[in-house]
């Protein structure tokens, strides 16, 4: 369904290791950056230079050899460190926002994100606070006491979040960034984090989707404390605007470089409705569901069993977005631990074998 331009990135995507730095066209290059113990193993950031500008996007997740890898790409591209004019982030999230603040402070420059996303990194209180909140939201949602602990941020991620909230640009989407004679263009695809934005250089025909979509995995789209409160529907509203320019190329933060944005955003959709009429189901069979109980009745790429850690905190988070989003339908009352949200029957997108009642589908995985 996808033509799959990243060969050398898809390549060693497969073979489990770090691509290699790559020049693009129109005075892009491709930087893969560390992303340590976790499975997506590292970010595609991407540096723009153009007239004396250099524009990093997406920089990754901050640790002392993701700093040297950015920093040995920039001085082979030219600038180095000290030369980046701007950094901007897809998103809050620490592979990619991650280590923005320490870039922009080593240049001197600025760094961009999204205003959602900013306002959710200014929503959360001293870290103590925050993570009795977090506490209190898993445990509401049926996730037994002995396993709480594993699913629960320790105390350091609420720290890195108060320092990522010190942005210096705020970005709503539509804006246009020069970076020297090109122009980027931003748009809001709220869904995976409330402010997601994706950067279109429509001069190269090449858009910047973040983790809005990718070409193989499903992008987590998690109900977060603080975020917007119905996120799946932001998600899928946010695919039906970018279904359109087939003629990108679109250069995602993880996996490979692709054409056909227009059928991967379709099949994303349609694996949405799979899983909606999953979780549907396994609501439906239960007395009294759970966000914990009905993620357990869930069809995960690789079980339910192999679930833990931040892995398993994912997985439920997901999994209540799918409940808000059957909640706020009007096709089912819900689960204890949602917010509360008016209900939208018949929204803009509605899974058609849910809503006529039939079986579930075979879901893939999230």
């Amino acid at each position: 369904m996808i033509e799959i331009t990243g060969d050398l990135q898809r390549q060693a995507w497969k073979d489990k290791r770090l691509p290699p730095v790559e020049r693009l066209e129109g005075g892009l290059w491709s930087v893969p950056v560390v992303f340590p113990n976790n499975p997506m193993r590292y970010t595609l950031s991407y540096v723009m230079v153009d007239g004396g500008d250099c524009l990093v996007i997406d920089p990754g997740f901050d640790s002392d050899e993701g700093y040297a890898q950015l920093g040995a790409a920039l001085e082979r591209i030219g600038p180095g460190i000290s030369g980046v004019t701007g950094v901007f982030a897809t998103h809050y999230h620490a592979d990619h926002l991650g280590m923005a603040r320490r870039v922009a402070d080593a240049a001197g420059t600025w760094v961009a994100v999204g205003r959602g996303d900013r306002d959710v990194l200014r929503g959360y209180g001293e870290p103590g606070g925050a993570m009795e909140e977090d506490r209190l939201q898993y445990r509401g949602w049926g996730v037994p006491e002995e396993k709480l602990a594993e699913v629960l941020l320790p105390r350091f991620a609420f720290e890195r979040i108060r320092e990522e909230a010190a942005v210096d640009r705020v970005l709503d989407g539509g804006e246009e960034l020069p970076v020297g004679g090109r122009v980027l263009r931003t748009e809001a695809t709220p869904g995976h984090t409330p402010g997601h934005l994706m950067l279109w250089d429509d001069a190269a025909r090449m858009v910047l989707s973040g983790d809005h979509i990718l070409p193989r995995i499903t992008p987590n789209v998690s109900l977060v404390p603080h975020e917007h409160p119905d996120p799946l529907r932001s998600y899928l509203a946010s695919l039906e605007r970018t279904a359109e320019a087939e003629d990108h190329e679109v250069l995602p933060a993880h996996e490979y470089r692709f054409r056909g944005i227009g059928a991967r955003a379709r099949a994303l959709r349609a694996h949405s409705m799979e899983r909606l009429d999953e979780v549907l189901a396994a609501l439906e069979a239960q007395a009294d569901p759970s966000v914990y109980s009905v993620a357990g009745r869930i069809g995960w790429s690789r079980g339910w069993e192999s679930l833990g850690g931040f892995q398993l905190r994912i997985a439920l988070s997901e999994t209540a977005a799918h409940i808000q989003f059957l909640a706020t339908s009007g096709l089912h009352s819900g689960v204890p631990g949602l917010p509360a949200v008016p209900a939208e029957p018949g929204g803009p997108v509605v899974p058609e074998a849910a809503a006529s009642g039939a079986g579930p589908s075979s879901a893939g995985a999230s």
